[in-house]
């Protein structure tokens, strides 16, 4: 009979062992999924910072495109103007 009550606390000490290693991991795990979340948030934002700094260099194309013509600079004022207005709308709704 001593044995039997020996092999059932080695038992209740492995299982003992084994739900607290269960709960580390289950952490741990926990842990991963938050510090994933944050990193496709990150992945988001910095995929809106490269749209924003597209549109300004698509600009920065179109103002070096419009200074080689010989457009009047009124002209070419209100597209800069226009583009202009256009991305402050896009940054507007990244801040969102």
């Amino acid at each position: 009979m001593s044995d039997l009550s020996e092999i059932v606390k080695k038992l209740s000490v492995k299982l003992g062992k084994m739900m607290d290693l269960h709960k580390l991991v289950k952490q741990e795990n926990s842990n991963l999924k938050q510090e994933k979340e944050n990193l496709l948030s990150r992945i988001e934002i910095l995929n809106k910072e490269k749209q924003d700094l597209v549109e300004r260099n698509n600009l920065l194309k179109l103002v070096k495109s419009l200074s080689q013509t010989n457009e009047k600079s009124s002209n070419i004022k209100t597209k800069i103007n226009e583009l202009v207005r256009e991305i402050d709308k896009s940054i507007a709704l990244l801040n969102r």
